[in-house]
């Protein structure tokens, strides 16, 4: 499984204690004089912060590591002992996200300090000091959040980890000739453009290489083993088989050889051009297409794109994330247009698209090719008639995401030869979809559920655009 899928959000508590100098009253402070003396605000503050520890251990989502709380004094001379901020030093590059307590008073000024210091996004639940700091922040080009109680505290966390597994993804790109795909000239011309962008990461690779390891691998025990036993798997739980197993064990190969060379150069993504590869006889000579190789991959928790497509491939990198669940990618384009129905076309679904721990869907394993190779998983779209998905492509600049919620009426396809299977989708307005993906082009990933409001709250937290359709 891709290790980005179960990545945590590490959240540093720090809890800031304003101690007075004295029980006086003024314009800011009234109470007796008991009630006013520093031991009656420490011991206050020492209380106060163990409420904050335990609701924390008690009630933040397990998408949070809680990092060890901290608890720090300051006093009305308004400075913050460098001592006690210093014990923040040697965790601080862990830090994901600073959460601090509204508890202890007067806390937006310790806030701000935090994020001068460590430039880390910085949260505190509540009202008033809260969205003082997060403005302060924003305005400086700095994160700051202001959840209103822990159910949104914990919705930010859920966004966040997206974030953080987007930018601990590297995509292993396969080349052959150039980077722009033949097939799919709206495609991110220059993979650079994503890591600017996005914060991601990319190996690039000739598809020689991609043989080569198939190759070793096939020579190997261990290679041929592993295959078998992928092979028998796929075989024992279809509830259709119409090819032979030697060439799905061939597809089955050229996936172990993918694998390989990901963990090797320490990929979580594969990218991988058709129209290119194809001209070279290479699959035919060899019987396999990489169809196959996208279903495995996707249903580990790996985004895994054809036709070189990498605007297609991030978009579903965050759906994937987001959803945990593998997703589906192909052409749309208009079936009815009195009916807002369209199709999303390509043998590429996930046996896991309903989520990546649970069960596997029905499928069936056909040909792609009218020569009986190349495996393909089919799965028949119309079972789940009704069910939302929600769609997304970024365009080429990679500055805007394309979102479209829709739900499936149908499907097509399954029994087909070549790059048959299509699901067919009731969308708000087809034509509007059509005439916005003028900007985007012609690819979109799906996934099963309505990540409509995530996406736009991501596109705030990752800086980019979101044009609905």
């Amino acid at each position: 499984m891709n290790e980005a899928m179960n990545l945590r959000v590490r959240v540093k508590p720090v809890f800031f204690q304003l101690i007075h100098s004295g029980p006086y009253e003024g314009p800011c402070r009234v109470g007796t004089k008991e009630l006013l003396s520093p031991e009656a605000e420490r011991k206050r503050g020492r209380s106060a912060f163990k409420r904050f520890c335990d609701e924390l251990e008690s009630r933040l989502t397990k998408e949070a590591e809680i990092l060890k709380p901290e608890y720090i004094e300051w006093g009305d001379d308004w400075v913050i002992p460098e001592e006690a901020l210093s014990r923040l030093d040697a965790e601080a590059h862990k830090v994901d996200l600073f959460l601090v307590s509204h508890l202890g008073g007067l806390s937006q000024y310790p806030a701000i300090t935090l994020a001068h210091r460590y430039r880390r996004p910085v949260a505190m639940i509540g009202q008033v000091m809260n969205v003082d700091i997060s403005a302060y922040l924003r305005a400086r080009g700095m994160e700051g959040y202001a959840p209103l109680d822990l159910e949104e505290l914990n919705h930010l966390i859920s966004l966040l980890r997206v974030r953080k597994a987007v930018r601990s993804s590297r995509i292993l790109i396969v080349t052959e000739g150039g980077l722009v795909p033949l097939g799919v000239v709206s495609s991110v011309w220059d993979p650079e453009i994503a890591r600017r962008r996005l914060g991601v990461d990319y190996r690039c690779v000739p598809f020689e290489e991609v043989l080569r390891e198939m190759d070793r691998l096939a020579r190997s025990e261990e290679g041929r083993r592993d295959a078998d036993r992928i092979v028998d798997r796929l075989v024992k739980n279809a509830k259709e088989v119409s090819m032979r197993r030697e060439y799905i064990l061939r597809s089955v190969m050229f996936y172990l050889a993918a694998k390989s060379l990901m963990r090797r150069y320490g990929c979580n993504a594969f990218l991988i051009p058709c129209f290119e590869i194809c001209a070279t006889r290479i699959p035919e000579e060899r019987k396999l297409t990489f169809c196959l190789t996208h279903t495995l991959l996707k249903d580990e928790g790996y985004p895994s794109a054809c036709e070189g497509d990498l605007n297609v491939l991030l978009a579903m990198m965050i759906l994937m994330y987001l959803s945990r669940k593998s997703a589906y990618m192909g052409n749309s384009y208009i079936v009815d247009k009195s009916e807002n129905i369209m199709a999303l076309h390509h043998d590429v679904p996930g046996i896991k698209m309903k989520g990546l721990s649970g069960p596997d869907l029905p499928y069936e394993i056909r040909s792609f090719t009218v020569g009986g190779w190349g495996a393909t998983i089919r799965y028949d779209f119309s079972m789940d008639k009704g069910e939302t998905v929600t769609m997304a492509r970024f365009d080429p600049t990679v500055s805007r995401l394309l979102v479209v919620r829709g739900e499936i009426v149908g499907s097509a396809g399954v029994k087909e030869v070549g790059c048959s299977l299509r699901a067919y989708i009731k969308v708000r307005d087809v034509v509007d979809l059509f005439h916005k993906e003028a900007d985007f082009g012609h690819h979109l990933a799906m996934v099963y559920g309505d990540y409509t409001r995530e996406l736009r709250e991501l596109a705030d937290l990752m800086g980019f655009k979101v044009a609905e359709a």
